[in-house]
């Protein structure tokens, strides 16, 4: 068994993050969360998801985006927002220049790339949106952007889930935490803050 997760249940406006070491199995949780797992891996038990999408924010923005279609209207095809929408969600996530809208994500920097998988992630309107270690390459500037980016393109209603390595985005962002060690999830109590 890679992985054992007893039960858990999510709820709308949450902000879960999940940490543990390397190889721990926090991925493997995001990828049961989605119900999408590697070839050759099997899951027992129950998952009942009530959620029609899911917004994913990788660890690299790239991963997220094709890199040779221009930015904005590639967020614009994939989300079906409007032109309109698509710029305000780009300016909300600090891409405000227009040159930026029709550059191919290629071009962008990995900070810029980031921030786009952010706002495309934003611009699904999924009612869960996971990020699977969304600061990893970041310096700690660039990590503190991406927290209040986070916090502010990700709405109430919407659930966040974040698997971190980084304690201090648990603990800016977590109103549950959850711990996975030798396969195993566990939730921690949270300070209140």
């Amino acid at each position: 068994m890679l992985l054992d997760v007893p039960s858990l249940d999510l709820f709308a406006g949450a902000r879960v993050v999940i940490t543990g070491p390397s190889g721990s199995g926090k991925s493997l949780l995001l990828s049961t969360l989605t119900g999408r797992w590697a070839p050759g891996l099997r899951f027992e038990g129950e998952r009942h998801a009530t959620s029609p999408r899911i917004g994913f924010v990788p660890q690299r923005g790239l991963d997220a985006l094709h890199p040779l279609i221009p930015l904005g209207r590639q967020l614009q095809r994939v989300s079906a927002a409007s032109v309109e929408r698509v710029g305000q969600t780009l300016d909300a996530v600090g891409l405000s220049d227009p040159a930026m809208r029709r550059r191919r994500p290629a071009e962008l920097s990995g900070g810029q790339a980031q921030r786009a998988a952010v706002a495309l992630a934003a611009l699904t309107d999924a009612p869960l949106i996971l990020a699977d270690e969304p600061t990893s390459a970041l310096d700690h500037e660039s990590r503190d952007l991406m927290l209040t980016l986070l916090a502010e393109v990700i709405t109430a209603a919407q659930t966040l889930v974040v698997a971190t390595h980084d304690s201090v985005v648990a603990e800016a962002i977590a109103t549950r935490h959850l711990t996975v060690a030798h396969g195993t999830v566990t939730e921690v109590p949270v300070q209140i803050r």
